[in-house]
């Protein structure tokens, strides 16, 4: 069925699907890279299998695929489609840990950033997951489309740097992932939410959660 598939291929791009199209055995060979009796064999194969209808003149014949071919290559185009579609959520799993204890002091630095960048102001700490450098590396494949930046700025003359945040979900609750422009952790992953998440989602340390995000 292969075969027959890469024939019908080969004939459709020269017209077949829409009209009669000409074409010899020879130059049909050419596209396959096959030789001419082969070409002429295919051919024959696809007519007993009924998808394609032709007509034989003195030098020529006019090949045109039938309603049953064309099934059989939109088939093909649609697993094909399914293959190369882009992910539509990523999906990353991870366990609570504790953090060093630094999230208050800079979620309230750029509470108002926070606030004005995904409408909603935060708790005032976040939720550290163990996802592993695997898991990490998974927010490369976030499009910058989804990735709202927070720029830089300084107060009280302290400078803080850009952060971005990522829009995401975990079980029903909406929440963020925060990225610090100068982030060590290459494991964990840093989220907040407007309550607390601990107690929202009522987890403990080393429990299992799985953060969504739809790009």
């Amino acid at each position: 069925m292969k075969r027959h598939i890469i024939v019908l291929k080969a004939l459709g791009q020269k017209g077949a699907l829409r009209s009669y199209v000409t074409i010899t055995s020879a130059e049909l060979g050419e596209i396959l890279g096959a030789s001419q009796q082969t070409a002429s064999n295919r051919i024959l194969e696809l007519v007993d299998a009924d998808l394609i209808q032709r007509k034989v003149g003195t030098r020529h014949q006019r090949i045109k695929i039938t309603r049953k071919g064309y099934d059989l290559l939109h088939r093909e185009y649609a697993d094909l489609q399914a293959m190369f579609k882009p992910e539509t959520t990523i999906k990353i799993k991870g366990q609570v840990a504790t953090g060093l204890g630094e999230g208050r002091y800079y979620v309230t630095q750029y509470s108002q950033q926070f606030k004005d960048a995904l409408g909603f102001k935060p708790f005032e700490g976040t939720l550290n997951l163990m996802v592993g450098e695997e898991g990490v590396q998974q927010l490369n494949f976030v499009p910058q489309s989804s990735i709202i930046e927070i720029k830089s700025f300084r107060t009280k003359g302290r400078s803080f740097g850009k952060v971005k945040c990522i829009a995401a979900m975990i079980r029903d609750c909406e929440c963020a992932i925060v990225i610090p422009k100068r982030s060590h952790h290459n494991e964990v992953i840093e989220v907040l939410a407007r309550y607390s998440l601990r107690k929202s989602l009522r987890v403990k340390e080393g429990d299992d959660l799985e953060l969504v995000i739809n790009i």
